[in-house]
């Protein structure tokens, strides 16, 4: 079940959004409690956990930007924030990023518009097999860590070398692989190009300590998807999970280049 909450004092607004929700329910219960002021919506997100919100920024009672902002005392402070409105002002946004809203939606918008969100939404409680490479055993705890704290959901695999991730991996059953650059024996660089021997469809994402622009390029040559510099957090996660379901960019999601040298090429260019 995904439980949606629709704020908004605008009766059209709301009448769009559900029209989004009603592409979806025949195939997933979807339950809407639908409110027209921000205290009746900071009542619903306290009583019960909802996991996906869409509010509008200007309400009567408590406005959008208040009711996200105390959203992360409530039962619904993981839920996937959505706000509306026909202009977004930069104080505003600056409190949506702090509270950790998702995605921005400028009136008028379409019901396709909210379908995708939902859509989105599905795709990251989709359970992605991942297998964590790193020879230490600290590191797989903290990047485990990491990866519970992402908004996709995971199912996370461990191996502590290139020849025993290569073994988990004849499976088959891997969508993604995050190895270190680091390791005795075979390195990150030498285990990419194994696995992309069996497979091109493997997301590939190296993780390093080192900013060197040709360890990166050999990553970019051999087939890697990106690369992590450490220290790294679930918003970049979040960010390459984005690319690699081709998924739209959120108006508040961290922005960043899989490689670094792109961006650096970027700002040379």
């Amino acid at each position: 079940m995904i439980r949606i909450l629709v704020a908004d004092d605008s009766a059209v607004a709301r009448e769009v959004v559900n029209g989004g929700v009603k592409v979806h329910r025949a195939r997933r219960y979807i339950e809407v409690d639908t409110v027209n002021d921000g205290r009746a919506a900071l009542d619903v997100l306290q009583k019960k956990p909802i996991d996906i919100a869409f509010v509008d920024i200007n309400m009567p009672g408590l406005s959008g930007a208040e009711v996200v902002a105390a959203m992360g005392e409530t039962r619904s402070s993981k839920c996937l924030t959505v706000v509306m409105s026909s202009a977004l002002d930069e104080a505003s946004e600056a409190v949506f990023r702090r509270s950790g809203a998702y995605h921005f939606l400028k009136k008028p918008f379409h019901q396709d518009d909210v379908a995708e969100l939902i859509a989105t939404y599905m795709k990251m409680t989709t359970s992605y097999p991942i297998l964590i490479v790193d020879d230490s055993a600290t590191m797989r705890k903290l990047v485990r860590r990491i990866l519970e704290e992402s908004r996709f959901d995971f199912e996370i695999s461990e191996a502590d070398s290139a020849p025993s991730a290569l073994r988990a991996l004849a499976s088959g059953r891997f969508r993604l692989v995050l190895t270190d650059f680091h390791m005795p024996g075979t390195d990150g660089i030498e285990l990419a190009g194994s696995i992309r021997d069996l497979s091109s469809r493997i997301g590939i994402y190296m993780m390093s300590t080192n900013d060197a622009s040709y360890v990166e390029r050999s990553a970019a040559f051999v087939g890697i998807s990106g690369f992590l510099k450490k220290p790294f957090t679930a918003q970049d996660i979040d960010t390459i999970m984005h690319g690699f379901l081709e998924l739209d960019a959120p108006k508040f999601g961290k922005v960043r280049d899989m490689f670094s040298f792109s961006a650096r090429e970027k700002k040379i260019s």
